[in-house]
């Protein structure tokens, strides 16, 4: 009897350190409803995740959100995460706003000069983009400034999103 004890509780334990490696996504929380702001926006090239190496393609324009009352207001990139949710016709952008790529200097986004950074409000639900379903890209060689800082910054999904008047 103290044989089966043994071999159960062995072949319990390995199976449940077994199943502990194989730790699913979890479907993210929604957040908000929130008020933010567009305050720039970019396309780099995609990335494919498994290799690392660029597709040939470009990535759908990305855009850049600060939230209404964020820290990060004042900040040398004044924004709290990107999306690339935004029907592209959801504003009418001043064609000089919108860069054909990114900031050369940099590798970020292009943010829109500072006046126009809260004439672009919308109020949206969010969530932080699983891993899996995560746009890849890289936005190339900068030529002078200190690499933007990509990590520090979720691409999020929105749901919801209506203009703010």
């Amino acid at each position: 009897m103290k044989t089966f004890i043994l071999k159960f509780s062995a072949a319990f334990l390995l199976l449940a350190l077994m199943g502990a490696g194989c730790e699913k996504e979890k479907e993210p929380v929604l957040k908000g409803p929130v008020v933010g702001y567009i305050v720039g926006s970019f396309i780099c090239d995609e990335i494919d995740p498994k290799t690392d190496v660029a597709t040939g393609n470009r990535t759908k324009r990305g855009y850049c959100i600060l939230l209404e009352g964020s820290e990060n207001e004042d900040a040398h990139w004044p924004m709290d995460f990107y999306t690339f949710d935004l029907p592209p016709e959801f504003f009418d952008f001043p064609e000089e706003f919108i860069s054909p790529t990114h900031n050369a200097n940099d590798g970020g986004p292009t943010f829109f000069p500072g006046n126009f950074q809260s004439k672009f409000k919308i109020k949206f639900e969010y969530h932080k983009v699983l891993d899996s379903k995560k746009v890849h890209f890289d936005c190339g060689f900068y030529t002078m400034s200190i690499p933007f800082p990509w990590t520090n910054y979720i691409q999020a999904s929105l749901k919801n999103i209506s203009k703010v008047n």
